[in-house]
């Protein structure tokens, strides 16, 4: 097995794709093909879209590459898609799906406001001045809390984080991004009775429904937790959504600049249902493999899907704040 370097993967890609090492700016590699990012350690690229394929090189975490195409072939039970890429083939369960959007950022921000990372990965440090001292990867899609600017040398704008999980303040460039306006988070489906809403998760296909009466309005796939344990096990049974949150730090609760510890900054729009122990709906962005068991006992899906539940759910949250909003809110039965 071969570990792949940037001179090597610089030799094998056609568009040149940077291997992150110290995270520089990460730019788009091409205006037309997809983008993927290595969620985790390490990623092997196979000969064919199969397991036991011989292997042709490891890209570690935080490479960015280019998609050619997506093919469905053999494959774990619930995620059978491939992607291929110049150099073989990768299963996609691994790779978070990225684009290149930076925006111009805002001089002034006047209150708490959710922004959503535009960038396969913004840097954030713990100072920027005199000296920056670097901290968390902020990944694609997660949703952090802006609560002020700092304008740096030769006027480059810094959006001041807030953590409150941590209770600490950090700094990311404001050009990765996108502070969300209320609108794209504001109630969905507000003409139908709270009561006449539900939500029914299967386990045993992984999936996903979203019913109005009898409607199923909204379906997709989930990842639930991990079965043999029970300290990652989703439970089974009737809940109701009590608190939503926008982004949440999940993990150890440790400062640190290890891409490998278990922090997880940022989780986007976390509806909890059981707040004993944590169990919640999201979004994820540390991997693409729903249709799976994968989480730690929480309900994974893409951002996109965890936003419209965000919205469609109760009790409705038409102000995103640091503390979430709480409620009896939409029923949810697992099986």
């Amino acid at each position: 097995m071969t570990t792949l370097t940037r001179r090597d993967f610089l030799k094998i890609t056609a568009a040149g794709v940077p291997a992150l090492a110290g995270i520089p700016d990460a730019a788009l590699l091409s205006p037309i093909l997809p983008v993927g990012r290595v969620a985790v350690e390490s990623v092997n690229v196979h000969q064919e879209p199969e397991s036991g394929s011989p292997l042709i090189l490891t890209l570690s975490k935080d490479t960015l590459i280019q998609i050619l195409r997506a093919v469905e072939a053999d494959g774990p039970e619930g995620n059978r898609r491939w992607l291929q890429v110049e150099a073989g083939y990768i299963h996609s369960g691994d790779i978070q799906p990225v684009f290149f959007r930076p925006q111009i950022p805002s001089w002034s921000i006047e209150r708490m406001t959710p922004a959503e990372v535009c960038v396969p990965i913004a840097q954030s440090y713990r100072t920027v001045e005199p000296e920056e001292q670097i901290l968390y990867r902020l990944y694609f899609k997660s949703v952090h809390w802006v609560k002020g600017v700092k304008i740096g040398k030769r006027g480059k704008v810094w959006y001041i984080l807030y953590d409150r999980q941590l209770t600490r303040e950090y700094y990311a460039p404001g050009e990765h991004l996108r502070l969300i306006p209320p609108e794209q988070y504001a109630p969905l489906s507000t003409e139908i009775e709270p009561g006449k809403k539900r939500i029914e998760i299967r386990l045993s296909d992984q999936s996903l429904t979203a019913f109005e009466s009898e409607e199923a309005v909204y379906e997709t796939k989930v990842s639930t937790g991990l079965a043999g344990r029970h300290d990652t096990a989703t439970p089974t049974g009737t809940f109701h959504i009590q608190i939503k949150v926008a982004g949440v730090h999940m993990g150890d609760g440790r400062l640190t600049a290890d891409p490998l510890a278990y922090e997880l900054p940022g989780v986007p729009w976390v509806s909890y249902f059981e707040i004993e122990n944590g169990v919640a709906l999201h979004g994820a962005y540390w991997h693409n493999d729903f249709g799976r068991p994968r989480s730690h006992g929480c309900v994974n899906m893409r951002p996109e899907d965890a936003l419209w539940l965000y919205r469609w759910t109760a009790p409705p949250a038409p102000e995103a704040t640091t503390k979430g909003t709480g409620g009896y809110g939409t029923r949810i039965v697992i099986r």
